[in-house]
């Protein structure tokens, strides 16, 4: 697991949770709810200043992880009290993911991946080979958390697969 303190500006992070905020205020098609998680897609919000500034931030992260990979798919998630994640790895075709802490006022809601417990800051950012280290998100007990998980993806001949 690779830490990144100081990833995103305070200013940065509360624009990120006030930009959640105002979009699933307004009921968009890129808002979902998985379990109780509210989920904004990023995807169709690509030309706001605010979602291209994440893009350039985590591209960067990527290229100096491995050339050869690329993002595939971002979001904005709010936790809520309650909520957690049970233990998994991701889809084989993510083979790296990472993970963006907006706030840390809340209690509970600690990343674990591979046995080891990350207790999320804000503005910082955790990666990991997601498709292959077991990881989890424990119970969040008070509080609201909110995170930018990214997914990416290997480019194949100057294709994206």
């Amino acid at each position: 697991m690779n830490i990144i303190k100081n990833f995103l500006s305070d200013e940065e992070s509360n624009n990120y949770i006030d930009f959640h905020k105002n979009v699933f205020n307004n009921n968009k098609p890129s808002c979902s709810l998985h379990r109780k998680t509210k989920v904004l897609d990023c995807t169709e919000f690509h030309h706001e200043p605010l979602i291209k500034l994440m893009y350039s931030k985590l591209l960067n992260l990527c290229n100096k992880i491995d050339k050869k990979l690329t993002i595939n798919y971002f979001q904005i998630v709010e936790w809520p009290m309650n909520e957690s994640q049970g233990e998994h790895v991701d889809f084989s075709y993510h083979p790296y993911t990472s993970i963006v802490y907006l706030n840390d006022d809340f209690e509970g809601g600690e990343t674990v991946v591979d046995k080891k417990i990350y207790k999320p800051v804000k503005n910082s950012l955790i990666s990991f080979e997601g498709n292959k280290l077991k990881h989890e998100v424990t119970k969040i007990t008070k509080g609201i958390r909110y995170t930018i998980p990214c997914w990416y993806k290997y480019i194949n001949n100057g294709k994206n697969s």
